[in-house]
């Protein structure tokens, strides 16, 4: 695969829609259609199927997400290293986004741009208010709703989806639910406060029979209380596939994706270009919808 196939590849992936995936490389519908059918047609296999709901990989596709995401970082350090060392980043970068993003970013390795960027120094914001980029309140923001100020740059980094979580020994005492119908008769942990209105917390709450027994609006709290056994959680599947002492019940396809916008300000340069393209590269990377469930 050439690198230009596999930009490609990772677009379709990590897009709705052949629409979105051009939008991500800067194409129209059809190069990007003409394009992906070139490579099925040069490796031998389907690697996506159309569907009134958009693309979808097929398990071809899904076993060369490995590959290709090596790729993807290899060409990353690439042009990093090609700018030099005249471009180290430096400072200072507040970054603001959710409690449960902040955590997920330090998991999956964000601070590991220090090993390249001594002198760089991230802050994490994290919380479920919004922050006036423009007034210098975050350098970057990561937002599940996108702003309308014409003067800062967005883009859409990933899309979330959704699963209902319990602890093993919840399970080995209430069974596992594997269908929306058989969640009768169980306790529900639902996210509170100002997240109570998330489209995951009210379709929970909605089933018939279920009993809620914990309701907060920190996504921290409500992982400790699903891990300590006391009930089924909604979470985004790439948080909740990586908490040791949880496992995915079902996937929450009646729950739509949600969209992830990384907003910086237009010309964002030097630490600011940094840390934004390695948060692009996590989250697209971990929320890619053809990774496989770690359970």
């Amino acid at each position: 695969m050439e690198w230009g196939d596999v930009m490609v590849f990772l677009a379709l992936l990590r897009a709705k829609s052949l629409h979105e995936a051009g939008a991500r490389l800067g194409v129209d519908r059809s190069t990007i259609s003409r394009r992906a059918a070139a490579l099925e047609r040069s490796l031998g296999a389907q690697l996506f199927v159309r569907t009134r709901e958009g693309i979808r990989p097929t398990a071809a596709a899904a076993r060369l997400v490995p590959i290709a995401e090596k790729m993807e970082q290899g060409a990353t350090e690439l042009a990093e290293a090609a700018r030099g060392a005249d471009e180290l980043a430096r400072g200072v970068v507040k970054v603001a986004t959710t409690e449960a993003l902040a955590a997920f970013l330090v998991a999956e390795g964000l601070l590991a741009l220090r090993e390249k960027h001594p002198d760089l120094v991230i802050e994490l914001l994290g919380g479920n208010r919004p922050v006036d980029i423009a007034r210098g309140e975050a350098d970057i923001a990561l937002r599940i709703v996108p702003p309308r100020e014409a003067q800062l740059r967005v883009r859409c980094v990933a899309r979330i989806g959704f699963g209902l979580f319990a602890s093993p020994s919840y399970v080995r005492a209430r069974g596992v639910p594997r269908t929306p119908a058989a969640l009768r008769g169980h306790d529900v942990l639902l996210p509170g406060g100002e997240l109570s209105k998330a489209p995951e917390a009210r379709w929970l709450g909605a089933r018939p029979g279920v009993g809620v027994v914990f309701r907060t609006s920190s996504m921290s709290a409500l992982v400790a209380a699903a891990a300590a056994g006391l009930g089924v959680a909604p979470l985004a599947t790439a948080w909740g596939d990586r908490v040791a002492d949880l496992e995915r019940l079902m996937t929450l396809d009646e729950v739509p994706k949600r969209a992830v916008w990384l907003v910086t300000r237009p010309q964002a340069r030097g630490a600011l270009r940094v840390v934004g393209e390695r948060i692009a590269a996590i989250l697209g990377r971990a929320m890619s919808p053809a990774r496989p469930n770690s359970r």
